[in-house]
Parts: structure tokens; sequence; C-alpha cells
């Protein structure tokens, strides 16, 4: 291979990966400009950033936390809750009789 043509596919190379580079980052500029027109013009109160809470009983298996403003469901085995940290209630320890098998 001739060293023109090296040079030639080094430079086809490296305009492709310009192009690439300079369309992520217009692509990026464009959608940070619109999501701040989007909150510029969002309805008074977060509109569509609002919590949704379930309503009714966890899942089985699973414990509420009670703190206020959280409600996080979390596994009955954590000691801790996942979303706030505060501590959960105890979960009742639950006897298990382990059989040997030979």
């Amino acid at each position: 291979m001739s060293p023109l043509v090296a040079l030639a596919i080094f430079i086809l190379v490296i305009v492709v990966t310009a192009l690439l580079f300079s369309g992520w980052v217009m692509v990026a500029i464009v959608s940070v400009v619109l999501r701040g027109l989007g909150s510029l013009f969002a309805p008074i109160g977060g509109g569509g950033n609002v919590r949704r809470t379930m309503v009714g009983a966890p899942p089985p298996h699973t414990v509420r936390c009670q703190t206020r403003g959280c409600f996080a469901i979390n596994p009955v085995s954590a000691r801790f809750c996942r979303r706030c940290g505060r501590g959960l209630p105890a979960a009742h320890q639950v006897q298990v009789r382990r059989a040997a098998v030979w």
C-alpha cells in the first residue's frame, strides 16, 4: 500500500469521526436547550415530575416505610429504607428447621 493511499484512509477516518462527534454534540446541545425551554414553560407545581403513590397494600414479602413523604416499598429482610435511609420496623423472625440431607 502506498503512503498516499494510507494517508487518504487516515484522513477519511478522521473526517468521519469528526462528523459523528459533531453530530453527537449538536444532538446533546439541542436536547439541553429543549429541556430548558420545557422547564420554563412547564405548569407551576412540576407537572410531569409528580411522584405517583401506590394505593393499597404493598406486594407480599415487602414492608412499606412509615416515614412521612417516603412510603417506599422495601423487602422484608431490609433493616433500612432504600429511599430515605430511615430504620424500618423490625421484621418478625421466622423459625426455620433445617434437616440434614445425606
